[in-house]
Protein backbone atom coordinates (compact mmCIF):
# COMPACT_ATOMS: atom_id res chain seq x y z
CA UNK A 1 0.00 0.00 0.00
CA UNK A 2 1.42 3.56 -0.93
CA UNK A 3 1.04 6.56 1.41
CA UNK A 4 -0.71 9.06 0.65
CA UNK A 5 1.13 12.32 -1.40
CA UNK A 6 0.39 15.61 0.20
CA UNK A 7 1.09 19.02 -1.09
CA UNK A 8 4.86 19.56 -0.12
CA UNK A 9 5.61 23.15 0.44
CA UNK A 10 9.39 23.56 0.80
CA UNK A 11 10.59 26.42 4.01
CA UNK A 12 13.72 28.21 2.94
CA UNK A 13 16.38 30.32 4.58
CA UNK A 14 16.57 32.09 8.50
CA UNK A 15 12.94 31.63 9.67
CA UNK A 16 12.65 33.91 12.38
CA UNK A 17 10.00 36.70 13.52
CA UNK A 18 10.77 39.24 10.84
CA UNK A 19 9.43 36.23 8.02
CA UNK A 20 7.45 34.64 10.45
CA UNK A 21 4.31 36.05 8.52
CA UNK A 22 5.68 34.63 4.80
CA UNK A 23 6.49 31.33 6.35
CA UNK A 24 2.63 31.32 7.37
CA UNK A 25 1.06 32.46 4.14
CA UNK A 26 3.04 29.94 2.76
CA UNK A 27 2.26 26.88 4.02
CA UNK A 28 -1.59 28.09 4.79
CA UNK A 29 -1.36 28.62 1.21
CA UNK A 30 0.30 25.04 0.53
CA UNK A 31 -1.92 23.10 2.40
CA UNK A 32 -4.79 20.85 0.54
CA UNK A 33 -7.56 19.06 1.95
CA UNK A 34 -5.86 16.27 3.74
CA UNK A 35 -2.88 18.11 4.52
CA UNK A 36 0.62 19.14 4.35
CA UNK A 37 4.02 17.49 4.00
CA UNK A 38 6.70 20.21 5.08
CA UNK A 39 10.22 20.47 3.44
CA UNK A 40 13.04 21.97 6.32
CA UNK A 41 15.86 20.60 4.83
CA UNK A 42 16.82 24.35 3.11
CA UNK A 43 16.28 26.18 6.17
CA UNK A 44 19.43 27.95 7.43
CA UNK A 45 18.52 29.59 11.01
CA UNK A 46 15.24 29.78 12.80
CA UNK A 47 13.92 30.97 16.27
CA UNK A 48 10.84 30.03 18.60
CA UNK A 49 8.13 32.04 16.55
CA UNK A 50 8.46 29.49 13.79
CA UNK A 51 8.48 26.62 16.00
CA UNK A 52 5.34 28.18 17.63
CA UNK A 53 3.85 28.32 14.60
CA UNK A 54 4.52 24.52 13.61
CA UNK A 55 3.19 23.71 17.05
CA UNK A 56 0.21 25.07 16.39
CA UNK A 57 -0.42 24.40 12.70
CA UNK A 58 0.24 20.64 13.99
CA UNK A 59 -2.00 20.69 16.83
CA UNK A 60 -4.75 22.44 14.57
CA UNK A 61 -4.25 19.09 12.09
CA UNK A 62 -4.66 16.89 15.08
CA UNK A 63 -8.21 18.50 15.86
CA UNK A 64 -9.44 18.51 12.42
CA UNK A 65 -8.02 15.14 11.70
CA UNK A 66 -5.57 16.08 8.56
CA UNK A 67 -2.35 15.04 7.96
CA UNK A 68 0.54 17.57 8.95
CA UNK A 69 4.10 15.84 8.45
CA UNK A 70 7.69 16.59 7.81
CA UNK A 71 9.50 15.01 4.96
CA UNK A 72 12.10 14.12 7.10
CA UNK A 73 13.25 14.61 10.68
CA UNK A 74 14.32 18.03 12.19
CA UNK A 75 17.74 18.42 12.40
CA UNK A 76 20.57 20.96 12.45
CA UNK A 77 19.05 24.74 13.30
CA UNK A 78 15.89 23.63 13.98
CA UNK A 79 16.55 20.63 16.26
CA UNK A 80 19.27 22.54 18.26
CA UNK A 81 16.34 25.30 18.67
CA UNK A 82 13.82 22.51 19.32
CA UNK A 83 16.36 21.15 22.31
CA UNK A 84 17.39 25.16 23.52
CA UNK A 85 13.16 25.94 23.60
CA UNK A 86 12.50 22.40 25.41
CA UNK A 87 9.91 21.24 22.83
CA UNK A 88 11.31 17.58 22.66
CA UNK A 89 10.04 15.13 25.45
CA UNK A 90 11.67 11.93 27.02
CA UNK A 91 9.99 9.40 26.22
CA UNK A 92 8.34 10.77 23.02
CA UNK A 93 5.28 12.37 23.33
CA UNK A 94 2.67 13.27 19.72
CA UNK A 95 4.51 16.42 19.76
CA UNK A 96 8.26 14.75 20.11
CA UNK A 97 7.79 12.37 17.14
CA UNK A 98 6.25 15.17 14.52
CA UNK A 99 9.59 16.89 14.81
CA UNK A 100 11.94 13.74 14.77
CA UNK A 101 10.03 10.97 13.62
CA UNK A 102 10.95 8.82 16.46
CA UNK A 103 8.16 6.48 17.80
CA UNK A 104 7.45 5.39 21.23
CA UNK A 105 8.95 1.94 22.17
CA UNK A 106 7.16 0.00 25.07
CA UNK A 107 9.22 -1.01 28.07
Amino acid sequence: MTENRLPTVTICGAVDIQSIEEAFVKIKAASGPDGLEIDLAEVTDIDLTFVQLLESARRAAAESGTALRLSQPASGFVLETLRRGGFLSDPPDARTMFWTGEAGVAA
